[in-house]
């Protein structure tokens, strides 16, 4: 349940924020005056349902959603690079919304395009597995021949998935060049569970997953809800002690809210960014 809720944006509000957060950076003040002190950088930082990259810059996002279109791609701001969406995984049909022509006719118009940092594959495939209620036998397989796919077309990019059930981390280990975890431990009337980002760390590590991001958790549908500022912070500080080489933080945009209507979460979050 990472995605996907149609793109839209509340950019009025987004700005207005961005534009306030980066004032009080600049006069060396924080906005929130929860926001943890240190925060290590991390290579990759990604936001889910936003396509403006001035917006994700002011909040430390270098990388930003978009699908393969060129002109948006190359129209963003410098050091803001796309991880390109290329439609999912359906668990119904057990095949990808893109078909293999529509993706070599995408790509070759992206082809050694510097601003396209990586392709996302697939989101949350992994419920397709027989064992954990799908009907999709060979999927692992699937995603693992769509990745190289990816690589012959545009070599220069790296792939990505989310992986949702840490069941399946070994067997999705290998498929794609970087594989995210998304735990997502607060829920409506319960207190966060801390032992579940440990446990998906831990079940990472088992599996030698080599390269991997952890989603944090900032959007609100039951049977999740929004975490306080202090929640946001124990999750980062949970992630930290991993090997996690990115965050993607889901969402921007979902089931009618926004992270625009939460600016103490964004400072959270531009903290952690901006390594600061």
């Amino acid at each position: 349940m990472t995605r996907r809720a149609a793109l839209v944006v509340i950019m009025v509000a987004a700005a207005a924020l961005a534009t306030a957060y980066t004032a009080a950076r600049r006069a060396g003040s924080d906005p929130s005056p929860a926001a943890p002190a240190v925060f290590a950088q991390l290579s990759y930082r990604y936001l889910t349902n936003l396509s403006d990259g001035t917006v994700g810059r002011n909040y430390g996002y270098n990388l930003v959603d978009l699908g393969p279109d060129r002109a948006a791609i190359d129209a963003l701001p410098t050091g803001e690079r796309a991880l390109v969406w290329i439609g999912n995984y359906s668990l119904s049909d057990c095949a990808f919304t893109m078909s293999d022509a529509d993706l070599r006719q995408a790509l070759a118009r992206l082809a050694r395009d510097p601003k396209v940092a990586g392709y996302y594959l697939a989101d949350e495939a992994d419920d397709a597995r027989p064992d954990y209620g799908g009907h999709c036998p060979d999927v692992v397989a699937q995603i693992t021949q769509r990745s190289r796919l990816v690589h012959r077309l545009v070599p220069d990019a790296f792939t990505y998935e989310v992986v949702t059930e840490p069941g399946n981390f070994a067997a999705f280990a290998r498929a794609t060049d970087v594989l995210g975890a998304d735990p997502y431990p607060c829920l409506i009337g319960h207190p966060c569970d801390w032992t579940m980002i440990p446990r998906y760390i831990a079940a990472l590590n088992a599996a030698h997953v080599a390269r991997y991001w952890g989603l944090l958790q900032a959007f609100a549908q039951p049977p999740w809800r929004f975490p306080t500022p202090g929640e946001l912070q124990e999750m980062i500080r949970q992630w930290q002690r991993s090997r996690w080489q990115g965050e993607q933080t889901f969402a921007w945009s979902f089931a009618g809210n926004s992270l625009a209507s939460h600016p103490d979460l964004l400072a959270v979050l531009g903290a952690l960014n901006h390594g600061s």
